[in-house]
């Protein structure tokens, strides 16, 4: 399984996604390359919708399974509000929320239901692993 992710957003909340992007991306890669996810031949597509709500009808949620490519392209919306003022740790907790919408998908990608439990708990244990493994931040 590769994971792969951009973001639409709204410029105030360029800052707050990109911290949580850099971190959960190579989290997520480094995991599932060290798991029984490393044999699913699927990509996710992870391309969170970040803008104020005014702009929802604009900019849709527009996820959509391409099951021929094993490809699921995963474009929820998020809460905008959060990427721009909230701690790390509720960013982190919001962009994961976006992925775990992933999870009722991965039959269709070919995913076993071993694959499947091992691909929640990964998301599921993301935060604290991420908070924990930062390299940016300095421990005391």
């Amino acid at each position: 399984m590769e994971f792969w992710a951009s973001a639409e957003l709204y410029k105030p909340a360029h800052a707050g996604l990109v911290e949580v992007e850099r971190c959960v991306e190579s989290f997520l890669n480094t995991a599932f390359a060290t798991s029984i996810l490393v044999t699913l031949e699927c990509k996710l597509r992870y391309v969170p919708i970040v803008m104020p709500e005014r702009m929802h009808a604009r900019y849709p949620s527009r996820s959509k399974l391409r099951k021929k490519e094993r490809i699921y392209d995963c474009a929820p919306i998020l809460d905008y509000h959060t990427f721009v003022q909230g701690p790390f740790e509720d960013r982190l907790r919001e962009y994961l929320r976006g992925i775990a919408l992933c999870t009722p998908h991965l039959p269709d990608l070919g995913a076993s239901t071993q694959q499947i439990e091992e691909f929640k708990a990964i998301i599921q244990s993301a935060v604290g692993r991420i908070i924990a493994e930062r390299p940016d931040k300095t421990r005391h």
